[in-house]
């Protein structure tokens, strides 16, 4: 059996398709067996897209990359699916190894390239090692924390002939517990004078919400999100729920000034910007999960969804916490109409896209799009690495099977991998666009009018981009909104790719400290 077919065997045995990518040269010899293959414009975007339906199908999921320039490409999609612990198999073609030795075009140490940014990472030295290679990095990237992993695959061995007996796919058992570790977590809390709960990313992972809410009903006290979750964490409508924690150690100390314990069960704590003082001085804190950094605190390797399901049965009531109603909010969404405020624009597109799944990349409006379409199951993502053109990318990943996807993003982000389009049009991905058109990048005004206040009104923060017409240069409906918002309505139908630009409220809100 030739090396083309044995790879063609191994990814159907460990379901490790449809294969995202953008081939060269490099990669013809190992594709002549691919079937299920979808087409980017750009390697960045084939990472992408393989990352948000990794996430999105909760499997593995494989991407193509044209060798070191391909890889070069993607690096910052590599990073995003390392914060995003997405389950990415990446594969990129190299040099055929009988010239190797003369350093010709296209061929480079590709394993150290990545190596900072992966789980594990090989080069195929036989035919013989692709079953073992990709068995092995499926199941590196599905263990908690997951995260990608990295298969080098020079272009000749896909011509040698190897016999093999039949691969197995892969099988992980997730159900991480310990009893006796729960009965002290359980009596920590007990013995608490006022606990607070901070819910992660995997509360989504694992599909918890039932267990987290039923938890903190019974404890009775305040939840946070973690700072800067890459998905959902927990119900934002339970009377329980008092918002996300900034990624600001002072200001997460701000929340927890009358707290005892503070427990983070799903999640971790994430830093930005710099400020001086340490996280929770003189708190009793816990971290709960199977993805810990050991930061700060005692940390307990448990599955949330377990641990909620247990320790539930024992825990006392510590409190009667409700959250406040926001009466001005009614008012806010009224004054914000004239000026297309992002309240407004979000208030609005809830009504009709409430049952969608949301992929944010507004960065500046980021915290106003969780606060309006609140977490549930799958029903919300984003790049926790910070890194701008993830959104359209991950969200034709997540399209493919969800056809009820709705992509916020701004007009900058927007720019950086809009030829995703292309891709979106041509496989009939059914994604929606609401591009917010602020007409820069807010979040360095946002930054520079805090820390560097000489630097907010560089004209290199402002954006004049024809939005509209790079879109439908994609062969997307592309439409741009009145004031009353009913192209909304234009959006939400049909089953095609759709673009709709909101020329949105350009004030500089102060969002640092």
């Amino acid at each position: 059996m030739k090396g083309y077919e044995i790879l063609e065997k191994t990814l159907n045995t460990l379901k490790l398709g449809p294969v995202f990518g953008n081939p060269g040269t490099t990669e013809i010899p190992m594709l002549r067996g691919i079937k299920d293959y979808y087409l980017t414009l750009h390697d960045s975007i084939a990472l992408g897209m393989a990352d948000g339906y990794a996430q999105y199908n909760d499997c593995a999921s494989t991407v193509n990359l044209h060798s070191l320039p391909g890889l070069g490409n993607a690096m910052s999609f590599v990073n995003t699916a390392k914060w995003n612990r997405s389950p990415v198999v990446i594969t990129a073609g190299q040099q055929d190894t009988r010239h190797l030795v003369y350093d010709p075009l296209l061929s480079g140490d590709l394993i150290h390239t990545v190596s900072g940014l992966v789980k594990y990472s090989y080069e195929i030295k036989n035919p013989s090692d692709i079953p073992v290679a990709f068995r092995r990095a499926k199941a590196i990237a599905l263990t908690p924390p997951r995260g990608p992993v990295f298969i080098s695959i020079p272009m000749d061995i896909m011509d040698y002939d190897a016999e093999i007996p039949d691969p197995r796919d892969v099988h992980i058992n997730f159900s991480y517990s310990d009893s006796e570790a729960i009965k002290e977590i359980v009596d920590r809390i007990n013995s608490s004078k006022r606990p607070a709960l901070v819910f992660g990313y995997e509360i989504d992972l694992y599909d918890a919400y039932k267990e987290a809410v039923e938890f903190a009903g019974k404890l009775g006290v305040e939840v946070y999100s973690e700072p800067l979750a890459s998905r959902g964490t927990f119900n934002t409508d339970d009377e329980h729920y008092n918002g996300d924690l900034l990624p600001a150690s002072t200001l997460m100390n701000l929340k927890f000034l009358n707290n005892d314990l503070i427990v983070f069960i799903g999640g971790d704590i994430t830093f930005y910007p710099y400020l001086p003082s340490s996280p929770f001085p003189g708190k009793d804190v816990i971290f709960i999960g199977t993805d810990i950094s050991d930061k700060t605190g005692d940390s307990y390797i448990i599955n949330p969804k377990v641990f909620l399901r247990e320790a539930v049965k024992s825990i006392r009531r510590k409190g009667e916490f409700h959250k406040p109603r926001d009466f001005l909010y009614a008012n806010k969404i009224a004054r914000e109409r004239l000026t297309m405020g992002v309240d407004y624009v979000l208030y609005n597109a809830r009504k009709i896209f409430s049952d969608y799944t949301v992929v944010d990349e507004a960065i500046s409006a980021s915290e106003t799009v969780r606060a309006t379409f609140g977490y549930s199951h799958n029903k919300y993502f984003t790049a926790k690495s910070g890194q701008l053109g993830w959104a359209t990318a991950a969200s034709l990943g997540i399209g493919i099977k969800n056809p009820r996807t709705l992509v916020i993003i701004g007009d900058g982000a927007f720019m950086y991998t809009i030829q995703g389009l292309w891709t979106a049009k041509r496989y009939h991905i059914p994604v929606k666009f609401i591009v917010l058109n602020n007409g820069g990048y807010n979040i360095l005004k946002s930054y520079s009018k805090s820390y560097y206040p000489d630097m907010e009104h560089k004209d290199y923060f402002d954006l004049k981009l024809d939005v509209a017409s790079a879109a439908a240069g994609f062969g997307v409906e592309t439409m741009t909104a009145s004031g009353n918002l009913e192209e909304l309505k234009w959006l939400h139908e049909g089953n095609e790719p759709k673009v709709l630009i909101v020329n949105s409220e350009k004030t500089v809100e102060k969002m640092f400290l």
